[in-house]
């Protein structure tokens, strides 16, 4: 599969889409009822931009590996990322 068939950025935009979309159908939620303040949509925006932002440092570090990620005893990857998950 080349670069051409597989959009990592596009599968996770999809998912996520369906995932608020399923969340917000299951709590109810209409979109002719949202009453959000300006600040709350702010704050909103500010947070989506954020959360991005972080996403996509993981994803760029996670492409970044470099022989400091790569215990010469087992030969497999370790980070951040990856030891965090084993705690």
């Amino acid at each position: 599969m080349g670069n051409n068939d597989f959009n990592l950025e596009e599968s996770q935009k999809r998912l996520m889409e369906l995932l608020v979309s399923r969340t917000m159908r299951k709590h109810g939620f209409k979109k002719e009822k949202v009453d959000l303040t300006e600040r709350e949509k702010n704050n909103l925006k500010e947070t989506i931009r954020h959360l991005q932002e972080q996403s996509q440092k993981i994803i760029n570090q996670e492409k970044n590996i470099t022989e400091h990620d790569v215990n010469p005893v087992t030969n497999s990857i370790h980070n951040k990322f990856t030891d965090s998950k084993d705690k």
